[in-house]
């Protein structure tokens, strides 16, 4: 089977076609034919090797964490050959960027056939960790006032609307460029973060949530009340609490399902050709996709 390996951690360019053997599912694990694998921030650090010293992984490395697929041989119960599937596997086991791929048990939730498989690729890990934010660590109420740092990416796209969903006001920090798209998923008030006091009118927040890093994070401490909370999906800070995507399979259960009903929307930027994959995640290193980055075999 064709398949995308990291030989060696560097820049886009060390992602390299090769011919692999197909998987064999073990106990409890299927064998999935992909038909479409999402590009999330987390894949250039790891091929970069910025998080070696968190997450050890042998090389080489075939990379890719969250596809969508037919399964194509079962050793799962409940989960049969032909069985139209979403898939979060673990950082130890990735895979996903190729055309066939192992996951185990826990790791896979049916389709819904409402979705595309690009549709379906890119929902686990950037809404699931929206949903998880906002339904979970820290349940959003109406009437809250919620601040997003980074509010035009993947997760901060789906916050917005989850979080309006909840009654909540929402106000974003984003380039004047992208006020346009923040209204049009429902954002109450956009600020331009290249302002120097793009936080000076922003006050009495219930939760604000960090998806950019940088010298900006602690700065939001000045804007949340005091019982309020601040988390960050990039790195802990002085005053932000760090949070990752778990995998949990019921979460991304109900995002798919979110998304099924037309609750939530993807916003894809590109899909392109598996052997593209240097291409892709040149395009994802530039943040000018405008939107999710897809693989199909």
């Amino acid at each position: 089977m064709k398949a995308i390996q990291i030989p060696y951690y560097g820049g886009a360019d060390v992602l390299k076609v090769v011919d692999l053997d197909r998987p064999v599912p073990k106990d409890k694990e299927v064998l999935i034919q992909v038909k479409a694998a999402s590009l999330n921030p987390v894949d250039a650090k790891i091929r970069n090797g910025f998080l070696k010293d968190m997450i050890t992984l042998p090389l080489p490395l075939v990379p890719g964490w969250e596809a969508s697929g037919i399964v194509t041989e079962s050793r799962l119960e409940g989960v049969d050959p032909g069985d139209e599937v979403v898939t979060r596997v673990p950082f130890e086991r990735g895979g996903a960027y190729a055309e066939y791929m192992i996951a185990g048990q826990g790791q896979v939730v049916p389709k819904p056939r409402e979705l595309s498989f690009v549709e379906a690729a890119t929902l686990p890990i950037v809404a699931g960790t929206a949903y998880t934010l906002l339904y979970m660590t820290t349940p959003v109420k109406a009437g809250d006032r919620v601040f997003l740092l980074g509010a035009s990416g993947a997760i901060g796209l789906y916050a917005i609307q989850m979080a309006k969903a909840l009654g909540a006001t929402v106000i974003g920090a984003a380039t004047a460029d992208n006020a346009g798209l923040l209204r049009s998923y429902g954002i109450d008030q956009v600020v331009d973060y290249t302002d120097p006091g793009f936080l000076d009118a922003v006050r009495d927040i219930d939760l604000a949530l960090d998806f950019a890093g940088g010298p900006n994070q602690d700065a939001l401490a000045a804007i949340v009340k005091k019982d309020g909370h601040i988390f960050s999906t990039v790195h802990p800070g002085v005053h932000a609490t760090f949070i990752s995507t778990t995998g949990d399979p019921e979460v991304i259960k109900t995002v798919l399902d979110m998304a099924a009903r037309g609750e939530i929307k993807a916003r894809i930027g590109k899909v392109l050709p598996l052997a593209q994959a240097e291409e892709a995640h040149r395009l994802m290193d530039a943040r000018t996709a405008g939107g999710k980055i897809v693989l199909v075999p």
